[in-house]
């Protein structure tokens, strides 16, 4: 199993002082100790691996708390990346000031999916000799659109991180600011403040957060663009509106203001605004920066108010800017002001600002807002579906306006199966495939297609809760795409399964835009184009993230993970289905729900974290598997992945399964196992009998962990490794297995060499006294003739959903795991006579990771009493 799921592990151990000085490298605290941190892929566990593909250049990313230049270093700082492996094997250079917010290395790894490499930032202040160190992991990993999917966000959001110009918050000189105005997104820069909180929403939707892990660089990153946005939030006097509808007073919360983003066209940028607040996820926070400035009725019109009073302010400055005739906006306040035309292209921010506020932050809109917001539907809609601009004709082509439409019936509650809806996405489906520029094709018009993905996550229909559709669709006929997974000429498994994809769909597309590492300095960037305007160019880069992460301003979103063991598999062989991996991009949620489709029918036939032996048709082929997972919001999100089970013939690889995560005790024997991992074509040979030097046919021969990042694998080996003398200290680390068959030697004439599998286990180190190695210290054994029984009281840890038994035979391990019990208390009766068994418990999650282990037990059976 790898790490990426198992983030309430290390959230645990970020409080503990030893785990993070074990992270971030520091020494002695020193004034000018430089303190180094790595870009993590998942924000909340540190340990995963970011993903590379094998002979495809990847980077390396860290920054430095100093440079040369700054106060107190008085000579140079220089900087080393130790690659791990790779060419090149290093990288160097000096930090100054400006430049030690972006350490990088480019290299390319070769290997194994499932090969992990540990690449070391190390910084130095020339001078003093004092340096810090921090590890970057990355794990190859198997071609898939998931996985070019991954690397693309992460290649995304660092070029955003280099971009950003840094300063002191005009608003309060304690806290840090940072824009993005004036900065080339890639060679075009903006003016437009919403830049800031669009480029922001990125990091916020993928996980990162201003109150994000201190070894965490986006979350200086994330803490300065939340507090530029609200630096630019400025306030208008609000007054009662007369519409169409009546008269109202959009004042909602009464203090007589309204917020919008100071910019020439508040209306049209506030959406973006609103998104931003609402990603952080934090109502209840109050804002550091902004006006503190009197006004109205409020002493502090933005700093020192909570991220929701300010939102619902920014709601009620739409609801009074309103067109009182037209039932839209444009790009200035009506305020009563008589206007009449409404404009599409600022009525898509508005919709999706007043969405995410709703939904998220729960402000209220009078309901004469929508009542007037529906009179510009009905104006603007043709009835082939498209939306014009500001009549019912396009400007730029249908492909910005129709989807704005679409937001703003998502807003109102209209969705799938009402005339508007579907005639409009009809129209979109009819021609998702189109090419030819912005004009003519949604895929080639960035902000259209922004819009439609956000009509397509966030549809509702006031006959159910809010729903995202999968599948685009025309209502009249039998054609269903997948709009977001698509690939040219592949199966969609998702929407028509046995059919072939016309055309790539929204992740491909953005991924096959993205500028490569031959673009240099824009290398993560989207180019100039796929825009109708170039003022649009800016924002294509956070716009194609965003979309990625198939989200709009959620604080992070579940993430589905497909293992599968053995994977390739031979026919009839049964395959372990493993979602374990999946997790949360944001911290305060969990995933709580698994699903697997496991015969392609849009059925999901077993549930679980981890289901074991599945039957797949016994034809070579490759036959796909949906795993849906949901997490725990209200209303919960769901996320889905497709994996394939390959079915071949020999040889074939090993699969690896490293286990884990563990919870390791200081002064408890500690030992890793690797007995879950499978080799696909267990006793099989190229001849029968079997050729020589492979008496038994294929088997895995060897085990060997590699323990402290140098991938050479000789730290530890066997399937159950005793490591007790090698974790000395608490901490959160990565243990890399490599298991080997012996193919070379059972099929001679087409193996050249044994085949090898790769898999990744963290290992949790804690103290004694710690929550992690107390959760169940009253383990004690009985016995009879017929059984052992092993008794505990409950765990004290609430996450505790059920308990895992082992059993060993050696006095502190190793154990296997020999059965599960929802509740304390277990009866072993598959035990000989004569023998002494040792037994631990271990509480586990709904996710299957262990919380922590108890106490050992023993005993044997009793002998039993002769009858006279």
């Amino acid at each position: 199993m790898t790490i990426a799921s198992k983030s309430r592990l290390w959230r645990g151990l970020l409080g503990a002082a030893a785990a993070a000085t074990l992270l971030a490298g520091t020494e002695v605290a020193l004034a000018v100790t430089p303190v180094v941190k790595a870009v993590p892929f998942v924000p909340a566990n540190p340990l995963s691996p970011h993903t590379a593909l094998s002979g495809e250049p990847t980077r390396l990313k860290g920054t430095s708390s100093i440079g040369q230049g700054d106060a107190g270093v008085v000579g140079t700082v220089s900087w080393l990346w130790d690659t791990g492996g790779g060419n090149p094997g290093q990288c160097s250079g000096t930090v100054s000031s400006t430049t030690k917010y972006a350490i990088e290395c480019a290299v390319t790894y070769t290997g194994t999916p499932g090969q992990l490499f540990t690449g070391t930032l190390t910084v130095t202040d020339d001078a003093t000799g004092d340096s810090a160190t921090v590890n970057y992991f990355t794990q190859i990993q198997a071609p898939s659109l998931g996985v070019d999917v991954n690397i693309a966000i992460d290649e995304g959001l660092w070029y955003l991180h280099k971009r950003m110009s840094r300063s002191t918050c005009s608003t309060n000189a304690a806290e840090p600011c940072g824009s993005w105005q004036g900065v080339a997104l890639p060679s075009t820069s903006t003016t437009e403040n919403a830049i800031d909180p669009a480029n922001v929403t990125a990091f916020l939707v993928n996980g990162h957060s201003e109150a994000g892990a201190a070894t965490n660089p986006y979350t200086e990153t994330v803490e300065r663009g939340i507090n530029t946005t609200l630096e630019q939030l400025s306030a208008e006097t609000l007054s009662s509106q007369t519409a169409t509808v009546g008269t109202f007073d959009p004042d909602v919360n009464g203090n007589g203001i309204g917020l919008q983003g100071d910019t020439s066209d508040p209306p049209y940028q506030g959406g973006l605004f609103i998104d931003a607040i609402v990603a952080t996820g934090t109502p209840a926070k109050t804002a550091d920066a902004g006006s503190t400035a009197a006004s109205g009725t409020e002493a502090s019109i933005v700093q020192g108010r909570t991220y929701a009073d300010i939102v619902q302010d920014m709601v009620d400055a739409y609801s009074w800017g309103q067109s009182e005739a037209g039932g839209g906006w444009r790009y200035n306040w009506y305020d009563n002001g008589g206007g009449t035309t409404t404009d599409n292209s600022t009525n898509q921010w508005a919709a999706i600002g007043l969405i995410a506020a709703e939904r998220e932050f729960g402000s209220v809109v009078p309901p004469e807002v929508k009542a007037m917001n529906q009179i510009s539907l009905t104006n603007t809609q043709q009835t082939s579906g498209v939306f014009g601009y500001t009549s019912s004709s396009p400007l730029w082509g249908p492909y910005a306006t129709t989807p704005s439409g679409m937001v703003q019936l998502a807003w109102q509650g209209i969705g799938r199966g009402d005339d508007q809806w579907d005639r409009s996405e009809n129209y979109i489906r009819d021609n998702f495939c189109n090419t030819g520029g912005a004009r003519s094709a949604i895929k080639d018009y960035y902000y259209g297609l922004f819009s439609f993905t956000k009509s397509m996550l966030l549809h509702d229909s006031s006959s159910s809760a809010p729903t995202s559709l999968d599948c685009l669709v025309n209502t009249g006929s039998t054609n269903p795409l997948d709009w977001y997974g698509a690939e040219s000429g592949q199966p969609d498994t998702l929407c028509n399964p046995g059919t072939t994809a016309p055309c790539d769909g929204v992740a491909r597309e953005i991924v096959d835009s993205q500028n490569g590492s031959g673009a240099g300095a824009s290398w993560g960037a989207w180019p100039n184009g796929n825009q109708f305007s170039s003022t649009q160019y800016p924002f294509t880069s956070t716009w194609a993230i965003i979309m990625l992460n198939r989200t709009v301003f959620s604080s992070g979103e579940p993430v589905a993970v497909c293992g599968l063991r053995p994977n390739p598999s031979i026919a009839g062989q049964p395959v372990t289905l493993d979602g374990t991996n999946s997790f949360h991009q944001d911290a305060s949620k969990s995933i709580i729900s698994w699903e697997w489709d496991t015969d392609n029918d849009g059925v999901f036939d077993e549930t679980g974290a981890v289901v074991p032996d599945v039957s797949f048709p016994a034809a070579v082929g490759v036959y796909p598997v949906t795993l849906r997972v949901t997490d725990d919001s209200d209303p919960a999100d769901t996320a889905s992945t497709v994996c394939n089970v390959t079915v071949d013939t020999p040889p074939l690889a090993p699969t690896a399964d490293a286990n884990g995560p563990y919870v390791f005790c200081l002064g408890q024997n500690f030992f890793l196992d690797g007995t879950g991992s499978k080799n696909p074509d267990d006793g099989e040979a190229e001849t029968d009998p079997p050729p020589g030097g492979c008496p038994n046919g294929d088997s895995i021969t060897a085990y060997d962990w590699d323990l402290d990042g140098d991938n050479q694998f000789d730290d530890a080996s066997g399937a159950q490794a005793e490591v007790t003398g090698f974790y000395t200290t608490p901490g959160a680390f990565n243990a890399s297995l490599r298991v080997q068959d012996d193919s070379a030697a059972c099929f001679p004439t087409v193996a050249d060499e044994n085949l090898t599998g790769f898999d990744i286990g963290e290992a949790n180190v804690f103290a004694l006294g710690a929550q992690e190695c107390e959760c169940i210290s009253d383990l004690f054994i009985r016995s009879n003739s017929r059984a052992i029984s092993l008794n505990w009281a409950a765990s004290n840890n609430p996450e505790t959903d059920s308990y895992n038994v082992y059993r060993g035979t050696i006095n502190g391990g190793p154990y296997n795991l020999i059965g599960n019990t929802p509740t304390p208390g277990y009866a072993d009766s598959a035990v000989a006579a004569g023998t002494t068994y040792y037994y631990i418990v271990r509480p586990i999650r709904i996710d299957t990771s262990e919380i922590c282990q108890s106490n050992e037990g023993s005993g044997q059976l009793q002998a039993r009493r002769s009858r006279r």
